[in-house]
């Protein structure tokens, strides 16, 4: 994975979430690239998808902070 430059040097270019000027949109047209391109390349595609909404609720916050 290669990274971004940013302050720290911290995310890769797949980090879509706490960059500035990278929209869900920019995702969302990744992920339909690299599907479209599987395709045309006869590549068997898969994917596991995860709603993490909530995931924060189940935490202990008084850990957290």
């Amino acid at each position: 994975m290669e990274h971004i430059n940013n302050n720290n040097n911290i995310f890769v270019k797949e980090q879509f979430g706490f960059r500035s000027k990278i929209s869900t949109e920019a995702a969302f047209y990744s992920l339909t690239l690299e599907i479209l391109n599987a395709l045309n390349n006869k590549n068997i595609i898969g994917g596991i998808f995860c709603d993490l909404t909530k995931a924060f609720d189940y935490i202990n916050h008084g850990i957290l902070l």
